[in-house]
């Protein structure tokens, strides 16, 4: 008969709980976070769909290393096992020396903070957030602006207003054309540009904000570059088509990007036309595209073709507010309508402060300042220094309707000796609790009566007769 093996029972759940121990420990170092950072950089956002319920995330991959996007509505920092969702890419690009990962998150909530990290075989990014667009009317901000440039005094202009973004903390940029110098084919500037998107317009608690781009001319190297770089739709399957639409707040505020480097009649035309359309019940509607109709600098041509096709579809649709840029200088003008006939027409507008649209312009987000020496007799206010335009979207509360309060914000002057001096580094930081405050040592500016802040529409302003005077 075989002996049986002895079992001390009074030691026995001590063994046990010693072995769960050691298995805990065991997972628990099979799971922990490394130290080593990812095989990735370059790091952004893209609103390229529905804001409110996806996000794409796009970064370029060094190594083949089993990338992944791990998020989450909790924020778990660097422990990217504990966030409840994770997402390969969707595609990847090799262009530009780069190898473009592009994730999109789907079925998001609406107005919600978003945690996530990027893990690979190599290590686990920072801890980055972002927030979706609300469904129904909230309050928000967003930058306009475009025109940056790969060296020089022009680069840092650009990098100081990369850093206004994050201390203004918009919820979306639209940024309206030319990321780098030259056509847009320089893998060396398109990396310069995203790494300066990354590491300046993130927040100091690591709040990422997202891009709706708009094509320029220094990106017809290739049509299809933001289709490469940010995942840009396109129309009719053809990637140098870059034009399209996206919406949100419940039916209270639709944005177009256009694309006025290639054809703005033809079949763009009709699907701006069918766009507008679909698209007038909003209460808001913008279009950002790069070139002016008409520039308020002498150095650049007029655009009649391209005011031909899209300035009647504007008034006909009730366009509110169009940005553009090109021309290197700030522009706000008077709502416009479309008339060649009326007493006081000049270059086919009007004034038309009831329904006309209001245009933005004209770029110097980095680019070096060209002189504003073209105003036209509807023309607000024009500056020449590097600027963006911070917009505040207020739906109706408080006994005041919806509107919006358009500053332009200044990031870069030049003297007499094109001496530079920038204006980010005393702005004060906004933070999630005071996004509509004028921060502290911020530059604005001031556009004659109507002060800081434009308002739209435009009977809010309340200095009528001396705007017509």
């Amino acid at each position: 008969m075989k002996n049986k093996p002895f079992i001390n029972r009074a030691v026995a759940p001590a063994l046990v709980a010693l072995t769960a121990i050691a298995l805990g420990a065991f997972l628990y170092g099979c799971r922990k976070v490394p130290a080593s950072a990812p095989a990735s950089d370059k790091y952004r956002l893209v609103w390229n769909d529905d804001p409110t319920s996806t996000m794409t995330v796009a970064w370029d991959q060094h190594e083949q290393a089993n990338a992944t996007v791990w998020y989450g509505t909790e924020d778990h920092g660097r422990t990217f096992w504990k966030y409840g969702f994770s997402k390969k890419a969707d595609r990847i690009l090799d262009q530009y020396e780069m190898i473009t990962h592009f994730a999109k998150l789907t079925n998001l909530e609406a107005d919600k903070a978003y945690y996530f990290v990027i893990k690979d075989d190599k290590g686990v990014s920072d801890r980055y957030w972002f927030r979706t667009a609300p469904d129904t009317p909230k309050a928000f901000t967003f930058i306009g602006g475009g025109d940056t440039k790969s060296s020089d005094k022009p680069l840092e202009a650009g990098r100081a207003s990369n850093r206004l973004v994050s201390k203004l903390r918009p919820l979306f940029v639209m940024f309206n054309g030319d990321f780098c110098s030259g056509d847009g084919t320089s893998p060396e500037r398109w990396h310069t540009w995203l790494t300066d998107w990354h590491k300046l317009s993130t927040t100091a608690d690591g709040r990422m904000i997202p891009v709706f781009p708009v094509h320029g001319n220094h990106e017809n190297g290739d049509h299809a570059n933001l289709n490469y770089i940010f995942n840009a739709p396109y129309q009719d399957n053809d990637s140098s088509r870059i034009y399209y639409s996206l919406s949100f707040g419940g039916d209270f505020f639709h944005m177009i990007a256009l694309n006025s480097e290639i054809d703005e009649g033809g079949r763009q035309r009709a699907w701006l036309e069918s766009d507008l359309k679909n698209n007038e019940n909003y209460r808001f509607k913008i279009a950002g595209y790069h070139k002016p109709f008409w520039p308020h600098t002498s150095g650049k041509s007029e655009n009649q073709y391209q005011y031909n096709q899209w300035a009647h579809l504007f008034y006909k649709y009730g366009l509110d507010v169009s940005l553009d840029g090109d021309s290197h200088m700030s522009k706000i003008t008077y709502p416009l309508r479309p008339d060649s006939a009326s007493a006081g027409a000049y270059m086919g507008f009007v004034r038309d402060d009831e329904n006309g649209t209001m245009f933005l312009g004209e770029g110097s987000w980095g680019a070096f300042p060209r002189v504003n020496d073209d105003d036209k007799p509807w023309t607000l206010h024009s500056y020449s220094g590097n600027q963006i335009k911070w917009i505040h979207v207020l739906p109706e509360a408080g006994g005041q309707p919806d509107r919006m309060l358009v500053y332009t914000v200044v990031s870069s002057t030049y003297d007499e000796n094109e001496k530079q001096t920038l204006y980010d580094a005393e702005v004060e930081a906004l933070t999630e609790h005071n996004l509509f405050k004028i921060p502290d040592n911020i530059r604005l500016v001031e556009n004659g009566a109507y002060g800081a802040a434009v308002k739209y529409p435009f009977h809010l302003n309340g200095v009528e007769a001396v705007a017509n005077n």
